[in-house]
């Protein structure tokens, strides 16, 4: 539930910055603006955190979660360190760009919502988080694309 804070964290911030452009009245303009901030914000923090957790201290992290711990592992958290920096990068390159972020989210989407739904079967439990975490799987993906429908010309081929 941990990205749950990282998303709120990137609508605090796309709300600062709506409120410093004075609340522009495009829902066009609101919805780039939102989708920039989850993109820098939230996306960069899962490579920071990424990072930290499954790189730099990635045998701890093993053994909380009581799992092995290896170079798939490690590889997971390169790939979430690639999600951060394509997510800091939308704040130079817009457009098709953005389309290739999305789809990076998505895939990362699927992956949890993948595991936390082998985490219930293998534990044959179906708690709050578990059910949460497939809940925010599911939601964060669609707010992500409304959000990129919304903004418009991110679908458009040039």
């Amino acid at each position: 539930m941990w990205f749950l804070v990282l998303w709120l964290l990137g609508l605090i911030s796309g709300g600062v910055h709506l409120y410093v452009l004075g609340f522009p009245g495009e829902m066009s303009e609101i919805s780039r603006v939102l989708l920039l901030h989850q993109f820098v914000v939230t996306f960069g923090l899962v490579g920071v955190i990424g990072y930290v957790v499954n790189i730099a201290r990635a045998d701890q992290t093993a053994k909380m979660l009581g799992w092995p711990g290896g170079p798939f592992q490690v590889k997971y958290g390169f790939s979430q360190v690639g999600l951060g920096v394509m997510g800091i990068m939308a704040i130079w390159f817009q457009g098709n760009f953005w389309v290739g972020v999305l789809v990076t989210m998505y895939i990362y989407g699927l992956s949890g919502l993948w595991s936390h739904t082998y985490v219930m079967i293998k534990n044959r439990k179906a708690d709050g988080d578990s059910i949460g975490n497939l809940i925010m799987d599911v939601v964060y993906q669609t707010f992500i694309t409304v959000l990129s429908v919304l903004a418009g010309g991110i679908w458009v081929m040039h």
